[in-house]
């Protein structure tokens, strides 16, 4: 809608795993290569965990881009069901070749034959189980089951676990002592600092736009944008992306204070309940009547455009 006015191809805020817009933070930036080194060398089993919106998904959807055709890959992301169901999930997500009513026996056999056939002709297999803190006990005891396909030398199935915090409480469960055993990686995304969340603001404006964005964020608009969203990622777009709008529909490029205090207030009913006031830069208080601080374009980015 906003996309021409700004100078954008696309909308640069989607809350989509879009891996064009994955933002290497350092600590996004190691826990790629750490999941990238537990698939290529076939240690197994990885768990990331972190808040809903830190960017999990995202990075998975990176690393198999950058796997490319050395992977074959499943994501599940609906994990409410039982353990014989996810079972069949995984099978239908791989087309593993079964007859007309299967029993769970032929299931995993089918499974073995197949993680043997990639691996003899050198591709790897990964499971992303998406929302892992919904899971069961018994679903994780069978996941663990499919980290036991395995030659001499080598994993036959890499598992990565994408979860919420509370999943690590989960794991400490008696019955897991032997999953737990088979992590080879555990890495926990946190929230954003603020110079990250700055950068990553004009990292997805600039991959979103022709040429150049034509648009800009005030450094009290940015504060803002933190005190509202923490850091994560998924609560950044979701207030960037409704500025733009406000500022669209008030035919500015300049997106300052005003314009986010109208996007979280106005258009944002979860956060109603934290509105600001005199002490959160209100136009009577903290900024009185001056014009909002702008930020200089110190950043540059692969492309040699700064914004």
């Amino acid at each position: 809608m906003y996309e021409n006015f700004y100078n954008l191809l696309l909308p640069p805020f989607a809350n989509t795993p879009n891996s064009r817009f994955f933002f290497e933070t350092e600590q996004h930036r190691e826990a790629l290569a750490k999941l990238e080194y537990v698939v290529r060398n076939r240690r197994g089993f990885a768990l990331v965990t972190g808040e809903v919106g830190s960017g999990k998904t995202t990075l998975t959807r990176t690393l198999l881009r950058r796997l490319g055709s050395e992977v074959r890959a499943c994501l599940i992301n609906n994990t409410r069901v039982s353990s014989t169901e996810l079972v069949k999930m995984i099978s239908s997500e791989f087309q593993l070749d079964l007859p007309e009513k299967p029993d769970k026996a032929t299931y995993l056999t089918a499974m073995r034959r197949f993680v043997e056939h990639q691996y003899a002709i050198g591709r790897n297999v990964v499971i992303i189980i998406d929302e892992g803190q919904c899971l069961s006990i018994d679903e994780l005891e069978e996941l663990r089951l499919l980290t036991n396909l395995e030659n001499e030398t080598d994993k036959l199935v890499q598992l990565l676990i994408l979860g919420q915090p509370e999943l690590r409480a989960m794991l400490k469960h008696e019955r897991l002592k032997p999953l737990i055993q088979r992590i080879a990686m555990y890495t926990h995304l946190g929230p954003m600092s603020f110079d990250d969340m700055t950068k990553y603001i004009a990292y997805r404006l600039v991959r979103a736009s022709n040429e150049r964005p034509n648009v800009d964020f005030s450094r009290e608009a940015l504060q803002m944008i933190y005190q509202r969203s923490s850091g994560i990622p998924r609560v950044v777009n979701l207030v960037c992306d409704n500025a733009l709008l406000v500022g669209y529909s008030r035919n500015t490029r300049l997106i300052d204070s005003s314009v986010v205090r109208r996007a979280v207030d106005q258009m944002m009913p979860n956060f109603n309940n934290e509105g600001f006031g005199p002490a959160d830069l209100g136009e009577d208080a903290t900024l009185g009547n001056a014009p909002d601080e702008m930020i200089q374009p110190t950043q540059e980015y692969e492309d040699g455009r700064r914004l």
